[in-house]
């Protein structure tokens, strides 16, 4: 079965965000890293409710 220009295009722009150049690929495993570390940071604060509010 054939497939219009529309689908070819919307496959085309699919498979080019799922699969990463080799530049896009190292940017991406750079901020992955950051946010990873990012996370492990934020995980050392407890966030305690307002008792200002009574607790709400």
């Amino acid at each position: 079965m054939r497939q219009s220009r529309k689908e070819q295009s919307i496959e085309r722009g699919a498979r080019s965000l799922l699969h990463l150049g080799p530049r896009e690929a190292a940017a991406m495993s750079c901020l992955e890293g950051d946010v990873e570390a990012a996370e492990e940071w934020a995980a050392g604060f407890k966030v305690y409710p307002s008792r200002k509010h009574g607790g709400r």
